[in-house]
């Protein structure tokens, strides 16, 4: 389905790094029908508070926010709004657009929300879209970059290894929207030196690369980028050059594909998850409980490291995991491995972006699943 296009692109992303923020935002401006500052700040910094809280719930310790934060946010809110038109200007006035209106109705994990937000990212930021498609184009579909505080290392490194030129904060943004919006995934690995592997969870894919692709198969892909292409074009049952995009699209649509038209050169874009059944995420799952155990079944594990290693394997959303997870445990009958939850403290993580990353799902009694255990 076709959107009206925006015809700016931003060379910077504003630094919001939750799509909670732009909700609350949004929230506000509607509800009081005029863009009120104090109003604002004052329900941003309490949306701060609650990732605060259950942060707190988590670790067993928290700190006070500075409420200089909750002013830059507000600030970023208003850039990323205005600038992706979720915010209209009527007279004087700022009012939400009917976009606006549309994702305060759906919500942050509805199907149709994810188009919309996708659809503004990937045609207000350059940003967005350069790495996304970077990150998909490399071999493995992975980057692996430095995760720490030293901005100008970061810069260096990723030039170093990359020729990618991205700063630190950009990067981060787009990397955290996007895994809000189940396009990348990513974790955290403590070496000698913090790194961050970044991973498509997602085939990604160009309705003019599909046609190349049926000019010009590659039977055996081995790099990530084909991976994608030869899913899609098997997925969609693509056999001639000659499909209309209107018939493409409508196949995308039935097989539960997103789609996004790219109004710089008016290609279309389609992305769906990888599909992962039930005995491939069991065989990951368990051969990785084993790995972090020493082989040691009924052995207990911190849920996030695991759910990090196995995401990346099977390039699912943290989400995904999740789900599986929960099924496992309330129908054990279902499956052949046993999994049981446990509570506690969960490991500190650096930074409120990581630890919002890291939370695990809770229990009916609203305790956080900290540790698994599992047998055969």
């Amino acid at each position: 389905m076709e959107k009206q296009g925006i015809s700016i692109m931003y060379r910077r992303i504003p630094r919001v790094f939750r799509l909670e923020y732009l909700l609350t935002f949004l929230k506000v401006v509607s509800k009081e029908g005029w863009y009120d500052r104090e109003k604002v700040k004052e329900a941003i910094f309490h949306q701060r508070s609650r990732f605060e809280e259950e942060k707190f719930k988590a670790l067993g310790r928290g700190y006070r926010l500075k409420a200089t934060k909750s002013e830059d946010l507000m600030t970023s809110c208003y850039q990323f709004c205005t600038q992706t038109g979720l915010l209209g200007r009527v007279n004087r006035d700022l009012i939400p657009t009917e976009d606006a209106k549309k994702m305060l109705q759906l919500g942050i994990k509805d199907f149709n929300m994810r188009i919309l937000l996708i659809d503004k990212l990937i045609n207000t930021y350059l940003p967005v879209k350069n790495l996304l498609f970077f990150i998909r184009d490399q071999k493995e579909g992975k980057v692996i970059l430095p995760l720490g505080k030293e901005r100008d290392f970061f810069k260096k490194v990723v030039m170093a290894l990359y020729k990618l030129p991205v700063d630190q904060i950009t990067f981060q943004v787009v990397r955290d929207l996007c895994t809000q919006l189940d396009l990348l995934n990513w974790r955290e690995d403590k070496n000698e030196v913090r790194t961050q592997h970044v991973y498509l969870i997602s085939n990604v894919v160009k309705f003019s690369e599909l046609m190349d692709a049926l000019l010009h198969e590659n039977p055996s892909p081995d790099a990530f980028k084909d991976l994608c292409i030869h899913n899609c074009v098997k997925d969609l049952s693509l056999a001639s050059k000659d499909v209309s995009e209107e018939e493409l699209l409508k196949r995308a649509e039935a097989k539960g594909y997103l789609s996004v038209k790219i109004q710089e050169d008016g290609d279309y874009l389609l992305i769906k998850g990888f599909d992962v059944e039930s005995e491939s995420f069991e065989k990951i799952f368990w051969e990785e409980y084993l790995r972090m155990t020493d082989y040691k079944s009924q052995y207990p594990v911190y849920y996030s490291e695991l759910r990090d290693s196995v995401c990346e394997r099977l390039r699912i959303s943290d989400s995904s995991f999740d789900d599986v997870i929960k099924r496992m445990i309330n129908r054990p009958f279902e499956w052949r491995l046993k999994v049981y939850a446990g509570g506690g403290p969960m490991p500190p993580r650096r930074g409120l972006s990581s630890m919002l990353k890291a939370l695990p799902p809770k229990t009916g009694s609203d305790e956080y699943i900290t540790f698994l255990k599992a047998s055969k």
